[in-house]
C-alpha cells in the first residue's frame, strides 16, 4: 500500500536522483586547481587514413572566444571504437613573461569513444563510411592559457559523411592551476 509518507519519500528520492544526474560531477578537479568550462564546435576532414585536420571554435570560461586549428591522429576500429590524439593550437597571443615573447595556446587531448558507422554506397567517389559517434577527451598537455593543465574531461558528439567531413560539438572542462 502506498501512503502519503511513502509517496513523499519516493518523490524525494526521484528529485535527488534527477539533481545528481544533472550535476556535472566530472567537473571535479584535483586540489589546488580550478575547473574552467570549454564548449564549441569542430569542423574537420579526414585528410589521410588516421589523420584529421580542421578548425575549432572554442569558448573558454565565460566568454573568451578563440579560433583554433585541430589535428587528429588515430582511427576507428572494426567494432566502431575510436582512439585519437588531438592537438589544438589557437589564435591567441599568450605573454610568457620571458623576453617579451608570446605563444599561441595549445592543448593536447587523449580522445576515445565509439560510433555507429555504415559503408557508403559504391557509387560515391570518396567511398568510406558515414555515421555518428560520441567521444571523451582527457587533457594531456597545455601551453598558454592551458599551461600546466591537470585534468578535465571534454565530451564530444559528432558525425562523419561519405565525403569524410567530420562535424562535432563539445562541452566540458579543463583543470588549471589556481583556486
Amino acid at each position: 500500500m502506498v501512503t502519503k509518507k511513502n509517496r513523499r519519500g519516493m518523490s524525494l528520492v526521484v528529485c535527488l536522483v534527477l539533481l545528481i544526474s544533472h550535476t556535472n560531477v566530472s567537473a571535479v578537479c584535483p586540489e589546488n586547481t580550478r575547473s574552467i568550462d570549454v564548449t564549441g564546435k569542430i569542423y574537420n576532414n579526414a585528410v589521410t587514413l588516421g589523420t584529421t585536420l580542421g578548425t575549432m571554435h572554442l569558448v573558454y570560461g565565460k566568454n573568451e572566444k578563440l579560433k583554433c586549428g585541430i589535428l587528429g591522429s588515430g582511427g576507428a576500429g572494426q567494432d566502431g571504437t575510436l582512439s585519437f590524439i588531438h592537438t589544438i593550437v589557437c589564435d591567441d597571443k599568450f605573454d610568457t613573461g620571458i623576453n617579451n615573447e608570446t605563444i599561441h595556446s595549445q592543448l593536447t587531448l587523449n580522445t576515445s569513444g565509439s560510433g555507429v558507422f555504415q559503408l557508403c554506397d559504391s557509387g560515391n567517389p570518396e567511398g568510406g563510411v558515414y555515421g555518428v559517434f560520441n567521444e571523451a577527451s582527457i587533457p594531456l598537455f597545455g601551453r598558454g592559457i592551458f599551461q600546466n593543465v591537470a585534468g578535465g574531461e571534454i565530451l564530444i558528439e559528432g558525425s562523419i559523411n561519405c565525403q569524410f567531413a567530420v562535424d562535432m560539438e563539445f562541452k566540458g572542462h579543463v583543470c588549471l592551476p589556481g583556486q
